[in-house]
């Protein structure tokens, strides 16, 4: 959800998200409260705010000017039929949490890449040993730039251990017929051994037969 198109639509309801990142968002509480008048109606008069919460105008103006200051409001002056009108705006704070959001889930992505890779670099080294930087990003290129599954690397190598063949080139060669061969995940490479079960249970075995009178008789 993108909070700020949203509440420009006038069809956000005050979100949770808010309070979870309140101090990145507002100077301080008490601005917050001033703040929360201009939500539910942004035609209030500081004066009316002030009488509302025990206050003074003068005190009003100040959170005003804070929340300005802080990214939590837009106040714009525009003169209409020679009077000076002000209009406060308090999307601005909605921006502010989308880029926070945004920032949150990137964050949160990147970490999410780094552990994945480290998961793959000790499976790879509990079985070759430490490995170096140039292989490690040959493991990176196999997970976010040739897109191989997580699982289907981890197969891959549990193939090569099988055959005793452990090595990056080896692993790569697996992956690359499982690739030219439509096979995109562990599901698919188990599917295809037991066709070939199969298969091989289907293909008549011929009888060996021994002539009676051979040399092998005499």
């Amino acid at each position: 959800m993108n909070y700020y198109e949203e509440y420009s639509k006038g069809h956000l309801v005050l979100p949770s998200a808010l309070l979870t990142h309140f101090n990145k968002l507002f100077p301080s509480s008490s601005d917050f409260l001033v703040w929360l008048y201009f939500f539910e109606n942004s035609d209030v008069a500081p004066s009316e705010i002030a009488s509302k919460i025990g206050s003074t105008p003068a005190e009003i103006n100040h959170a005003i000017d804070r929340l300005a200051k802080f990214g939590a409001m837009k106040v714009t002056l525009i003169e209409i039929d020679g009077e000076m009108e002000t209009f406060f705006d308090v999307s601005p704070a909605f921006k502010h949490l989308d880029e926070l959001l945004n920032s949150d889930s990137s964050t949160n992505a990147n970490e999410e890449i780094e552990g994945t890779l480290k998961e793959l670099i000790s499976l790879f080294e509990a079985e070759m040993g430490v490995i170096s930087p140039v292989q490690m990003e040959e493991l990176r290129a196999w997970l976010f730039e040739d897109n191989y599954e997580f699982a289907l690397i981890k197969q891959a190598l549990r193939e090569a251990v099988l055959n005793r063949k452990v090595s990056l080139n080896y692993i790569k060669a697996i992956l690359r017929n499982w690739k030219n061969e439509g096979i995109h995940s562990v599901q698919a490479v188990e599917n295809r051994q037991i066709e070939r079960q199969e298969s091989r249970k289907m293909t008549p075995q011929k009888d060996f037969y021994i002539p009676m009178d051979g040399p092998w008789n005499n």
